[in-house]
């Protein structure tokens, strides 16, 4: 018997490899807690939600090591990656097969949201290239009854009016184009277009961080009256020489001890600025006399406070028909989902697609909904 138990005993490497192990799942679970956790009463949490994905990782690294080695150690990482299944599940999803966007159904709704970066095109393009007009084509071929656009430009008068063109061209019979900067000729800020009409509208002023804003409509489809929220919560504001910094090795990023404080004050006070936007947001939902559907760039990840805040008690269309890692955000590090659609539960999420178009730094979204009230 003392024999067996020697077999199970860990060598002077084995402990150590147990040992960092340990750490890991440690860090693994402050990452849940990142989700749960107000970052304006505790901000360090956030950082550990957002290094989520490398964390999950390593633990996976940790259950395929004591896999080949001795099988029921794996059991400390794997455990604790099944304790945050749900979370997990809201960045890797295999509930929908349908890479294709699909025709609509006549009773859905479908919902789209695009963070439009002005219509500047991210990337190195030709001078002939007409990113309106590729939007235009994008919108028609999705076909969506409504559209959340963050960062939308258009001019205010006359005949090349991107509201009017895109209202006229792509079928919708109503829009609500709230600029945050604007002047006699042009203007930037948030739109919410709809092929039903809108009878109301209007901003969630309080917490509003210039472009990074919330709005909504209310719009009356048949005998239902719906609410949409438009939000692009505040964003981490990083200039080019921060986003290279980032992209540097540790030893690269130790050395700019300046830098690497800059970036850590500002992705510190982005943390508070959403979660004060996410309670501003929650509670106007909660005083809604109308089913809510919320879409936008939330600039946060899955794992965020601000995030699991705002879809308390709402489906959340990626995890309801998501396929693959649910990525909308592709540069800097290609790794994160910052746009959502959230619905209430009176709601039946029937599909979800991520548009791999790059038309801007954002891939759109689109979720097909059905009212079951």
């Amino acid at each position: 018997m003392a024999e067996r138990f020697d077999r199970h005993k860990l060598g002077y490497f084995s402990k150590a490899v147990m040992f960092a192990n340990i750490g890991a799942v440690v860090v693994l679970l402050l990452s849940y807690c990142a989700a749960y956790i107000d970052p304006v009463s505790f901000w360090p949490i956030a950082f550990f939600g957002l290094a989520y994905l490398p964390i999950l990782v390593i633990n996976l690294g940790f259950v395929v090591y004591w896999l080949l080695r001795k099988r029921r150690y794996m059991l400390v990482s794997l455990i604790a990656i099944l304790v945050g299944w749900n979370l997990l599940n809201q960045h890797i999803n295999f509930k929908n097969n349908e890479a294709k966007i699909v025709v609509k159904a006549d009773s859905n709704l479908r919902v789209m949201s695009f963070n439009a970066h002005l219509f500047q095109h991210f990337e190195e393009v030709g001078a002939d290239h007409n990113f309106k007009g590729e939007t235009v084509e994008l919108v028609n071929a999705v076909n969506p009854d409504i559209v959340c656009f963050q960062e939308f430009y258009s001019r205010i008068k006359g005949e090349r009016q991107f509201t009017r063109i895109l209202n006229r061209q792509a079928g919708f019979e109503d829009y609500y184009f709230e600029p945050y900067v604007k002047n006699e000729f042009e203007g930037y800020g948030q739109a919410i277009f709809s092929k039903y009409p809108i009878i109301h509208s209007g901003a969630i002023s309080k917490h509003g961080y210039g472009v990074n804003r919330i709005i909504f409509v209310d719009i009356k489809r048949e005998v239902d009256t719906l609410r949409v929220y438009n939000v692009h919560l505040r964003s981490f504001a990083l200039q080019e020489e921060d986003k290279e910094l980032i992209q540097k090795s540790a030893s690269g990023q130790v050395h700019d001890e300046q830098g690497t404080k800059r970036i850590g004050r500002k992705l510190r006070e982005a943390f508070r600025h959403r979660s004060e936007q996410a309670k501003s947001l929650r509670k106007h939902i909660e005083s809604s006399p109308y089913p809510c559907i919320v879409a936008g760039d939330f600039n946060d990840t899955p794992m965020s406070y601000s995030v699991n805040l705002i879809g308390k008690g709402m489906w959340n269309a990626f995890q309801q028909k998501g396929f693959g890692w649910g990525v909308t955000h592709y540069t800097l590090l290609p790794l994160f989902q910052i746009d959502y659609i959230f619905c209430d539960k009176g709601f039946h999420v029937d599909n979800y697609g991520i548009i791999k178009e790059r038309l801007s730094d954002h891939y759109p979204i689109w979720a097909d909904l059905s009212l079951n009230l």
